[in-house]
């Protein structure tokens, strides 16, 4: 099967270049302080902080493809670190440029998402005046369902056919635009690998996102329910928001860091291993210049 065969490169180049495990460190690194600012319930703060990761996050995720890319085309040697910085400068303007573009999918089919959702609404809180007050549940509650599970399908459709658009910038060097047309020829040439490779994908990120989930859901209810028990509980002993004490807090995202890192490193470099297996019409490439100039190959 052709997304374990890729599966098989991935996990071989991952133990060839354990290096890769510093490019996904690089990345939790990145996105940790909006976690704990929001663990903390500081306001304002997790906002800004989205922002600024927003524009950071490109870099090092062009730089991490880029450490995958050598991982998995050339076997004989070994990814650096200074694979990271060299193609995440290089690649960091088109990738960003097609992150707001996915971006701005997000947000056109969450409009949709909106009105339709707004419309049911409005046709329900009518209907149930027209009734004398009972909630009316009728056909028009049943067409919005429908409607609002049929724009979730086309969200997931269009997701599963545009996810290498990242992979496609920093190892086809792609635009940021051409990106997207090119996940989507690899994606329909390839529907039943990409299905698989998809489903490894979603099984291994909830399987090591397991702990940090199933931590924060554990503490939160045990919180909650300290909360509801305590009749006097001095103040500053629960917090509010979502009631994590400092220790909790450190302990969520330090487990958090060590999954970022392991899932990072695992899903990137199976994203490249999977495109670069599929993608046609490929030249045939050297090793990357031993000068540092080039740290991944160029693709015309």
């Amino acid at each position: 099967m052709a997304a374990i065969s890729s599966l098989q490169t991935a996990l071989r180049s991952i133990g060839k270049n354990p290096v890769l495990f510093l490019g996904g460190l690089v990345l939790g690194l990145v996105t940790l302080p909006q976690l704990a600012s929001q663990l903390a319930q500081i306001p304002f703060v997790p906002t800004l902080l989205q922002v600024v990761t927003f524009f950071v996050t490109p870099f090092v995720a062009a730089g991490i493809y880029g450490m995958a890319d050598e991982a998995v085309e050339h076997a004989e040697s070994r990814t650096t670190l200074s694979t990271l910085t060299g193609v995440g400068r290089e690649k960091y303007v088109p990738l960003l440029l097609a992150n707001i573009v996915e971006l701005g999918i997000v947000i056109a089919f969450g409009i949709a998402f909106f009105m339709v959702a707004a419309i049911v609404a409005i046709s329900l809180g009518v209907g149930s005046l027209a009734g004398g007050g009972d909630l009316a549940l009728g056909g028009g509650f049943l067409v919005g369902a429908v409607v609002l599970g049929l724009l979730f399908l086309v969200f997931v459709v269009v997701n599963f056919f545009i996810q290498f658009f990242p992979v496609a910038v920093v190892v086809s060097d792609a635009g940021a635009i051409e990106s997207f047309g090119e996940s989507y020829r690899l994606v329909r040439a390839n529907v039943v690998p990409t299905l698989g490779y998809s489903v490894v994908q979603l099984v291994v990120g909830l399987l090591v996102s397991a702990p940090v989930s199933g931590f924060i859901f554990f503490q939160t209810f045990q919180n909650i329910q300290s909360v509801q028990s305590a009749d006097g509980v001095t103040p500053g002993m629960v917090p509010g928001g979502l009631g994590f004490s400092t220790v909790e807090i450190a302990a969520i995202a330090a487990i958090s860091l060590a999954t970022q890192m392991l899932l990072t490193t695992f899903q990137y470099t199976y994203a490249v291993a999977f495109f670069e297996a599929h993608e046609s019409g490929r030249p045939a490439t050297d090793g990357p210049d031993i000068d540092g100039d080039s740290v991944i190959p160029q693709f015309e």
